[in-house]
Parts: C-alpha cells; structure tokens; sequence
C-alpha cells in the first residue's frame, strides 16, 4: 500500500513538473513604472521615456497653442512592465489653440441679417444705435463694427454692430399765407422748410395776386420738405 502511494505522489510531481516547463513561463521579470507629468507642459518640449509610446490628440482651446490639456493614464499610477510588453501607451490631447473666423464685412446691412451672419460663425453680437443724420443710412443698417471687417476673433467672441437710427424726423409749421402777395407766400413757405406743389389761379374778387387759400391748415404740423396747393386771386377776363 505505501509502495502505491508514494508510486502515485511521484506520478503527480512528473506531471506537474510537465505543465510547468510546458505552459508557464521561466524567467519573467517584472518592472514597474511611473507616469511622468505632463499636463501643462508644452508638447514639444516635453521628454518621454523609452518605454513610452504616444498617442497625440488635438483640439481648440483658450490654452496657448501646444499645451498638454490632459493625459491618460494620470500622472504619478503605476504601470506594469514585462518583455513581452515592454512599452506602454499614453494619450495626450494638446491645444491647438483658440479657433478663430475673420470677422465678415457687414457695413451697410441691415441689423437682423448681421445678427444672423455673426451667430452662423459662432459669434455673438451686441448693438448701439446711433444718429445717422446726413449719412444716407436707413434706420436699423450697420453703420461699422467693432472690430472692424477683417479682423480674426476667437469663437464666441461678442461684437458690437453700430446701427443707424435713421435721420430724424423734422417738423415745421405750416404758416397762414393768406392776403400775401405770390411772391411772399413762396419765400416764406422756403423759410419755413415747405415747399409748393402747385399755384392755382381762382378768379374771385379778391385783390388780384394775393393769396386766398392754401391746401393745408395754417399752424399744422407737418414733415419739412412737404409740398402744398397755394391759391392766388385772379382778376376775371372784360
């Protein structure tokens, strides 16, 4: 019975001594490593180690132009070495800096349709309104921009529209022209910022060559430049 036992320890030690120099691997080192930092740093003067590999990724940020943003895996963990896998990889995404656009020229367009260009380029807008008064602007169209056309900005960036609030509206008052000679009637109407559309002739029998009506009411208010009807008595035909 001993004789069987120990006969059947031995077969197992064959046996696993047979897996062993088979299957397992001899000889296996083990080398740990830690990661470096590199967040913060710029990418080209960064140092990797020999057992590094890189994988670079890019993309916009408000950082300067090629700093490391983030990398993975995070600084300061460890990292299993072997010879069957010497290296280890490490992502880094670094900054390509903020994108900008050339601001577009919008002089002359109207304050809806600058809002829309600026947002489809990924900007935002801010207005003032400002007097165009002798300008030849209408109301509501970009007199300039700050910045001005041409100029990049970063995305996102505001910029303000200056828009015109048109010419303002001026007034003048009708003056009473009647008992006036023609000649008196149109200088005062000029004076007063009017002008006249038509000079008609009635034959009544008022004083010949005076004024006996007019098409709008005298002390009215009206837009400068408008035109009136003035009426001058005529003397009948013998």
């Amino acid at each position: 019975m001993r004789y069987a036992v120990t006969a059947c320890l031995l077969a197992l030690c064959s046996a696993w001594l047979s897996f062993d120099l088979l299957f397992l691997p001899r000889g296996v080192k083990e080398t740990r490593v830690e990661m470096p930092q590199y967040c913060g740093e710029v990418l080209e003067n960064a140092e990797f180690p020999d057992w590094m590999e890189t994988e670079i990724l890019y993309r916009h940020d408000p950082a300067p132009a090629g700093t490391v943003l983030s990398q993975e895996p995070m600084a300061g963990s460890l990292r299993k070495l072997t010879a069957d896998a010497p290296t280890y990889r490490v992502r880094l995404t670094v900054s390509l800096g903020e994108e900008s656009v050339a601001l577009p020229d919008l002089l002359g367009m109207d304050q809806k349709s600058a809002e829309a260009r600026l947002l489809a380029l990924g900007l935002s807008s801010a207005v003032t309104v400002e007097q165009a008064e002798g300008k030849g602007y209408p109301s509501g169209r970009v007199l300039s921009t700050q910045p001005s056309a041409g100029t990049r900005v970063p995305k996102g960036s505001e910029v303000r529209l200056f828009v015109a609030a048109g010419d303002p509206v001026r007034e003048a008052r009708v003056p009473d022209l009647r008992g006036l000679s023609r000649a008196e009637a149109l200088m005062l109407l000029w004076r007063a910022g009017l002008s006249v559309d038509e000079v008609i002739e009635v034959t009544t029998p008022e004083p010949s060559g005076r004024v006996i009506g007019q098409s709008l009411v005298a002390g009215t208010l009206v837009e400068q430049g408008t035109k009136m009807t003035v009426y001058v008595a005529t003397e009948a035909d013998p």
